[in-house]
């Protein structure tokens, strides 16, 4: 990160720490006050930062995305300035959703319907004056779209919901000051919402809105050198883009490949030079990327930001053969690759990464409509099923109901994991 991205915001002054003492006209006011609901919100906001979001930060991402400060550090800090209500409901509508699927508490589920609406009112208004008066877009505003995202992620009002939120907050990147990244705290941000970029892709049924990532990349969070995986999102992007072109002449019943030998061969290229230049940084650190245990056939990763890009680049590996000349040669890779996707997602889910969830979703769905091997094809269905099951509902009917809609209907299979 450059020095801008690093010092764009002025550092706040540490307030002076006074003891004051309780005065009896304040305690008496006191009394009124609802504790039992100030106590509840307390604790449903804290499960949901300490169960959902302390794994929005994968052990390992700062070494890619090379930010200083998480956006978790600053998401409590910035949700009770007070300079923006509509985070402050966003957050705790997200909390109480969390909790809700969590718990299967009716009760919490309507009270976070409830929030929602007052952030969705309030972060409209936020929305209609930036563009009224020219002010800036800020972390708040981003954040606050973010977390509507989670929202329908877990609760699925519809999917278009989930969409705009998406596509919201990236082309509010386009247009926000780069002061606001401070310490790289939007490079995190920026970071989950390319995955599920890419998942709204692979489920628009070839509907996309265009969002400028190079001027984001190199302007907003002032990027010298791209990450690695920002450059593997890039392919996959562009490779998702060609596979929706496929898709959509298969619906014609009449199938055609988008890339010829030689564009196949240039993403071949670059996808294999990633690959080489992860490989090698790991290896110069001394680092062990993935490694099997034979005695519990089970396979291990560095970390949880290391599962997800080798699924990444599995997943794009998958899209060039989807979307170039299929042959025999072709094939040999393919359930290799869909095995390591699933061995990533059984991973996260043993290490409880709630929120990667999220970004497995897309490397997912790509296993589960395209593997040649049944049982692949089950247990990836089978995943985003038992998701179903807790708080990622939302993100799992969209999956499942693309599975639907492109193939004929899954049959019913009990839980299983290769």
């Amino acid at each position: 990160m450059t020095k801008k991205a690093r010092h764009g915001m002025q550092k706040r002054k540490r307030k002076l720490f006074v003891d004051i003492k309780p005065v009896p006209e304040l305690e008496a006011r006191r009394s009124h006050v609802n504790f039992d609901r100030i106590s509840q919100q307390a604790v449903v906001t804290e499960a949901f930062y300490d169960r959902f979001l302390s794994h929005f930060t994968s052990e390992g991402d700062g070494k890619d995305i090379r930010n200083k400060k998480s956006w978790l550090h600053r998401l409590p800090q910035l949700s009770v300035d007070g300079t923006n209500d509509a985070l402050t409901f966003a957050v705790q509508a997200t909390a109480f959703s969390y909790c809700a699927a969590e718990t299967n508490n009716p009760a919490l589920a309507r009270h976070a319907w409830d929030l929602y609406g007052r952030a969705m009112q309030r972060h409209g208004r936020f929305l209609a004056r930036s563009r009224s008066a020219a002010t800036a877009v800020t972390l708040h505003m981003i954040s606050t779209s973010v977390l509507f995202s989670f929202f329908e992620a877990m609760q699925a009002t519809n999917v278009d919901a989930y969409r705009s939120h998406v596509y919201g907050a990236a082309k509010m990147f386009e247009v926000t000051d780069p002061r606001q990244c401070s310490e790289g705290v939007l490079c995190q941000i920026f970071f989950h919402i390319r995955t599920q970029l890419a998942f709204a892709q692979l489920t628009s049924n070839g509907e996309r809105t265009a969002i400028d990532v190079k001027k984001i990349l190199h302007d907003t969070l002032d990027y010298e050198e791209l990450p690695i995986f920002q450059r593997l999102t890039t392919q996959f992007t562009k490779l998702a883009d060609a596979y929706n072109e496929v898709e959509s002449s298969v619906a014609r019943s009449k199938r055609t490949h988008v890339l010829d030998v030689e564009h196949l061969q240039v993403f071949e290229d670059e996808i294999k030079s990633l690959w080489d230049e992860y490989t090698e940084s790991a290896a110069r650190s001394g680092d062990i990327l993935t490694w099997h245990e034979p005695s519990t056939s089970t396979t291990h990763f560095r970390d949880g930001f290391t599962a997800l890009t080798v699924a990444y680049f599995s997943a794009t590996r998958l899209l060039l053969f989807l979307t170039g000349p299929q042959h025999e040669a072709s094939h040999s890779g393919l359930a290799d690759d869909c095995r390591s996707i699933l061995q990533a997602a059984l991973y996260l889910q043993t290490c409880s990464v709630g929120c990667a969830y999220m970004r497995m979703a897309a490397p997912l769905l790509l296993v589960a409509l395209h593997t040649p091997v049944t049982k692949q094809k089950m247990v990836a269905i089978d995943c985003f099923r038992s998701w179903a099951q807790g708080s990622m509902r939302g993100i799992s009917d969209m999956a499942l109901e693309t599975i639907q809609r492109k193939q004929s209907g899954p049959p019913e299979v009990e839980h299983m994991w290769l």
